[in-house]
């Protein structure tokens, strides 16, 4: 099973990552090493490490954010598909 990436590394904006946390509970400090490897471009071990993160506890917060952005782009699909599909 191939995993799509739907968020990339140093390539998001802080208003989009903003957004998809909004629908989390994650602690201000894990967001804080989100935001560094999503709008920082650092790696996912350089976060951590600049905010006293367990590498682990933010790789597993990266993934689930992932797979918000992916329900979030999954959402937005279906409502194109359907817009072009009730003429």
């Amino acid at each position: 099973m191939t995993i799509i990436k739907y968020l990339s590394k140093g390539q998001e904006s802080r208003k989009k990552v903003t957004i998809l946390l909004s629908l989390t509970s994650t602690k201000e400090n894990i967001q804080k090493g989100i935001y560094d490897h999503f709008v920082g471009n650092f790696t996912i071990s350089q976060a951590a490490m600049l905010n006293g993160l367990k590498h682990n506890n933010l790789s597993v917060a990266v993934g689930e954010l992932n797979k918000i952005a992916e329900a979030m782009e999954k959402l937005f699909e279906l409502k194109v598909y359907d817009k072009s599909h009730t003429k």
